[in-house]
């Protein structure tokens, strides 16, 4: 018999450790998610047989707030269904304004075992040095390409998406990914990378630019008649800071 199943709750972007979970059938493994578009990120920690079932140590982050099944999350590592696992629900909630970026999904840790805890400490500081490595080379090529005037990445992503919005609806994460670049870039701008996010908005709208940018922003995404205007560089100029050379 699987024992009671205890409630999981949790905040958008916070790990939580839950107590050990004790399920039927056979390996369960994280569900693949190439494109990070999931509501939760799991990892599971440590699995061991207890008796005929298997005891789990997961590491779950809420992605998305809002009350998700921890079964849609897994899968069995032999490809066998997972019909037999009881309802696993998680309630994520939020403590963000609406509209802020999406949290980053974790890196992927290996499940303890062969390497023990000195593997997996040396694994997740690699991951981080290289993920960090990536962060400086992009900002250092972004402010080289924001010097001598040309397109930024951000405003080439955006285009792209103004672009798609004339022939369909957007995604949801299409629209959150448009949401992200004007803030991320307004933010940079005005050097509030260290302000609290509950206090972006506001922060970035004590600026007129900003302040400009955010509301078109809103009328192109969700205005019923915003629309994509024909212009797609000039709505682009709208949303994102003029180039450093421009703002002196």
């Amino acid at each position: 018999m699987t024992p009671p199943i205890p409630a999981l709750e949790g905040t958008v972007g916070r790990p939580i450790r839950p107590e050990p979970l004790v399920l039927p059938g056979t390996r369960l493994e994280p569900r693949a998610d190439p494109e990070r578009t999931a509501a939760l990120a799991v990892r599971i920690v440590e699995a061991a047989p207890h008796g005929a079932l298997t005891r789990y140590e997961l590491e779950i982050t809420g992605l998305e707030p809002g009350t998700h099944d921890l079964r849609d999350h897994l899968v069995r590592s032999d490809g066998t269904p997972t019909s037999d696992l009881p309802p696993l629900p998680v309630t994520v909630t939020s403590v963000l304004a609406p509209g802020l970026p999406r949290v980053a999904v974790p890196a992927a840790v290996p499940v303890r075992g062969l390497g023990g805890y000195t593997l997996v400490a040396t694994a997740a500081v690699a991951v981080w040095l290289a993920g960090l490595a990536m962060l400086v080379w992009m900002l250092r090529r972004q402010r080289r390409r924001e010097r001598v005037g040309v397109a930024t990445p951000a405003a080439d992503r955006l285009a792209d998406l103004v672009a798609t919005a004339r022939r369909r609806d957007l995604q949801p994460t299409e629209r959150a990914e448009a949401e992200r670049l004007v803030y991320d870039a307004w933010r940079r701008r005005l050097g509030l990378e260290a302000v609290d996010p509950r206090t972006l908005v506001s922060g970035l709208r004590r600026d007129a630019g900003a302040a400009r940018a955010i509301d078109r922003l809103a009328a192109w995404l969700h205005a019923p008649d915003g629309g994509a205007p024909d212009d797609v560089a000039g709505l682009v100029a709208e949303l994102l800071p003029p180039a450093a050379e421009d703002a002196r």
